[in-house]
């Protein structure tokens, strides 16, 4: 996963105080660990935020970690 793209998923999350920010945090924190798994709830839920995402940046962010986290 690329750097870049945790640091626009961090930024968001930590300025904005919603359940999206709290689903993005636990699966960023998830991709520095590799041992976790990521079930397949939150593979849906990625694909839900990447699907209603109209900020640029953050979709291109969202769609790296979820290729990092289910797609490889």
């Amino acid at each position: 996963m690329e750097e870049i793209s945790r640091i626009v998923i961090e930024h968001y999350c930590n300025t904005h105080r919603t359940k999206k920010a709290e689903i993005l945090s636990r699966l960023v924190a998830m991709s520095y660990d590799l041992s976790a798994e990521g079930t397949d709830a939150d593979a849906i839920e990625l694909e839900e935020l990447i699907d209603r995402e109209r900020n640029p940046e953050l979709k291109e962010a969202l769609i790296d970690l979820d290729e990092f986290l289910f797609r490889y």
